[in-house]
């Protein structure tokens, strides 16, 4: 009997066996990008070349789906300045930020947002950017926003959730930016966003609007360190058959 309850919760654990936790991207450049695939817009995670993974992996360059790699934002946190001209990222001067910047840092990914996969021709009008939701998975609730500094150090805000509307801008196709992203908490967030073009239509695309929206996570501050994998099956069978060694070991020691 004991060996058939086994065998069928054995068969349970190998159907339904995965692992729902990506990668974190926690350095080299890689782009929010978007091509043309199978008829429509295709969001994706573009890395310009190979990327490191928390842990010591790597990503090769290439292009992954949005849920293929999570984004690494990683600590140290700064002081939101005291000008009111930055409460577009925090509502209170001196409040924590965690951010990605637009220029290289050896220590953070260098993500950027780029239209370059976009060859065919037809593109001929800048395509816009809509930046939808910040959704928390786990951790405190984050602001998010979206910017670029300028010479001096002020900003030109792109997108924020604590500043309504204003959350869309347009990029040429071939075009290729770098911002700021900002988060105020550690944790897990899900960014959404939508890109939407107009084509001409030439080189085979029929003429007419095309959209994607997709969500890309991040993780922030100590969240990197303290995320896990969820135990895959096998990872449970595995512990079953210790499980079931160590019963018969112990049996074996009663006779």
């Amino acid at each position: 009997m004991r060996k058939t309850l086994f065998s069928i919760a054995l068969f349970f654990l190998l159907a339904t066996s995965r692992v729902s936790y990506a990668d974190i991207y926690i350095g080299g450049h890689a782009d929010l990008g978007v091509g043309f695939d199978a008829g429509n817009l295709h969001l994706h995670i573009h890395a310009e070349n190979d990327l490191q993974l928390f842990g010591g992996g790597i990503a090769l360059a290439g292009e992954y789906n949005p849920g293929d790699l999570d984004i690494g934002v990683p600590g140290p946190s700064i002081n939101r300045p005291g000008a009111a001209v930055w409460s577009f990222l925090a509502p209170n001067a001196g409040d924590a930020v965690w951010f990605l910047p637009q220029s290289t840092d050896p220590n953070k990914p260098f993500l950027g947002i780029g239209t370059e996969d976009l060859t065919d021709a037809g593109w001929t009008t800048p395509l816009t950017w809509q930046f939808n939701s910040i959704s928390t998975v786990s951790g405190g609730a984050s602001s998010f926003a979206l910017w670029q500094n300028d010479l001096f150090g002020n900003p030109t805000v792109f997108a924020s959730s604590l500043v309504p509307g204003g959350d869309s801008w347009t990029q040429s196709a071939l075009g290729h930016d770098h911002f700021n992203f900002g988060f105020t908490a550690e944790g897990i967030y899900d960014v959404s966003f939508t890109i939407t073009g107009t084509n001409s239509g030439i080189d085979a695309i029929a003429a007419g609007v095309y959209s994607d929206t997709a969500t890309f996570r991040f993780v922030v501050g100590s969240a990197i360190i303290t995320a896990v994998p969820e135990p895959s099956g096998l990872m449970l069978v595995g512990i079953a058959l210790g499980g079931l060694a160590f019963r018969r070991r112990r049996g074996a020691q009663a006779c």
